[in-house]
């Protein structure tokens, strides 16, 4: 005669991993083949034959990508999150001939990593680093974090930043 187990907080957080491993590994299959239906039913990258479109460099200032002009574009705060894209990371963006906007990372700046306390205000949220400074964080990275790992405002983090230059952005690496 088998006892049925009552469910423990760790036994639903390994559940819970389990299947976004496996969201995980059906979206990296999905790419692989060309293909993200997850969501959009879109290509997932840009390849040769959507040519007819543009391309544009620029930078990524922590929301979005600004080219050398100064005209900014949005960049979706799931694949920034994703991506841990980190302000001053070149982009490259291809607008295919049919309007669909397709985001490439050319290369990370220097980086660097620091301690600090997520802090929260409404729907914003900021981290108190250790060294003195205080970096905005993507809402979606937050949410991310406090659905899987329980993060909370007041939790201590460590964050990614530019190594080598000022930001106001950082990307959530890890909960401490």
């Amino acid at each position: 005669m088998s006892e049925e187990m009552e469910p423990t907080p760790d036994m639903e957080r390994a559940a819970r991993l389990f299947e976004n491993i496996e969201n995980d590994l059906r979206s990296l299959r999905q790419l692989l083949v060309g293909t993200h239906t997850a969501h959009t039913g879109e290509p997932a990258y840009y390849s040769a034959s959507q040519d007819e479109g543009q391309s544009i460099e620029g930078v990524f200032d922590g929301e979005r990508m600004v080219d050398e002009s100064g005209k900014s574009y949005q960049v979706s705060a799931n694949y920034a999150s994703k991506s841990k894209l980190v302000e001053g990371d070149p982009l490259k963006l291809y607008i295919t001939a049919d309007g669909k906007f397709f985001y490439k990372q050319l290369g990370p700046v220097a980086r660097t990593s620091v301690a600090g306390v997520l802090q929260g205000e409404g729907s914003h949220y900021l981290v108190e680093a250790e060294n003195g400074s205080s970096y905005n964080v993507l809402t979606a990275s937050v949410t991310y974090y406090m659905s899987l790992y329980g993060l909370r405002v007041g939790d201590k983090v460590m964050i990614t930043i530019p190594a080598d230059r000022p930001a106001s952005w950082a990307v959530i690496e890890n909960i401490l």
